[in-house]
């Protein structure tokens, strides 16, 4: 198994702790909403699979939460969870209600736990890239040949996953080809001191990449089409009547919503959002770049009777 399935089978099928905390709230169905509320539970459990630990889930959904009981007449409690996809787990153990989540988590937790797609929400200029250094000689990504790429964490839909399919589609196999070196936080910095000749990111990191490197001193060697969307996912024990009032009753209450989520600062990538309608089909793309990527138990791709 290579270094890349290793660190995936790692991170996607990880089992951890997880912890719950509850801040019930005495509120009434809000008049004209009763028809499909009774089809969910009183209390809503809610998490967001790109935080860890309930300290930084209120921090930066506590506006939200409030905003979710109003719009639903719902208690609303938050889950934390201490990885990303724990949330698989905690949903196939109807431990998650509903779920903040990206393209490639979502693939996973249908796969692993048959999540419920309800909403998603659009983010503007959402696509993957591939940076060079322009003094490098590198102008097309073939270049790339026995070369290093940084990406971002593994399963990172726009940091990873899309540029390992632009390597792939340029005739590249990842870990035989390309060396391909999986970071978070630190991918930026590790760039900008040479220890890639590439670095595999979202387009919105591109200004922040050239003003730590020097303005000209970086180029777009490669840009990936729009990805999906990031969306919310019910769990399965909640069933699709609930599922479908949910996504009615966030796409009514939207710009309220996404003014909390986005109040406290911390979720910037959702300036100018909308909440849209979320399908399966809509992540077909997805699970093509997990195939392209030489991840084939999230590629399949669902019968035609099943969209």
């Amino acid at each position: 198994m290579s270094r890349f399935n290793r660190a995936l089978a790692l991170t996607f099928a990880a089992s951890l702790l997880l912890a719950g905390c509850s801040t019930p709230v005495d509120t009434a169905v809000p008049e004209g909403q009763q028809a499909g509320a009774g089809s969910c539970p009183d209390t809503l459990r809610f998490s967001d699979t790109g935080v860890e630990g309930l300290e930084t889930l209120v921090l930066e959904f506590e506006d939200f939460r409030v905003a979710l009981e109003e719009a639903t007449g719902k208690n609303v409690e938050f889950y934390p969870i201490s990885s990303r996809t724990a949330a698989a787990t905690a949903l196939e153990f109807d431990e998650i209600d509903l779920l903040l989540t990206g393209p490639a988590e979502y693939v996973v937790l249908k796969q692993e736990a048959d999540a419920i797609p309800v909403v998603g929400v659009t983010r503007p200029d959402y696509r993957a890239i591939l940076i060079a250094k322009s003094d490098d000689g590198i102008e097309e990504v073939s270049d790339l040949k026995g070369k290093t790429v940084i990406t971002k964490e593994v399963g990172s839909t726009s940091g990873h996953l899309g540029p390992l399919e632009m390597l792939v589609n340029a005739g590249l196999k990842p870990d035989v080809d390309v060396d391909v070196v999986p970071l978070d936080s630190t991918r930026m910095e590790a760039f900008a001191s040479g220890e890639g000749d590439a670095l595999g990111t979202g387009l919105k990191d591109f200004e922040e990449v050239e003003e730590e490197m020097g303005e000209g001193s970086v180029f777009v060697l490669e840009e990936g089409p729009d990805l999906p969307n990031d969306l919310f996912v019910a769990g399965k024990a909640l069933g699709d009547e609930c599922a479908s009032w949910l996504q009615d009753t966030l796409t009514e209450n939207q710009d309220v919503l996404l003014e909390a989520i986005v109040k406290t600062g911390e979720n910037d990538k959702y300036l100018e959002s909308e909440f849209v309608p979320a399908k399966d089909e809509d992540y077909n793309p997805t699970r093509t770049a997990f195939e392209a990527a030489g991840f084939e138990r999230y590629a399949d791709l669902p019968d035609e009777d099943e969209q």
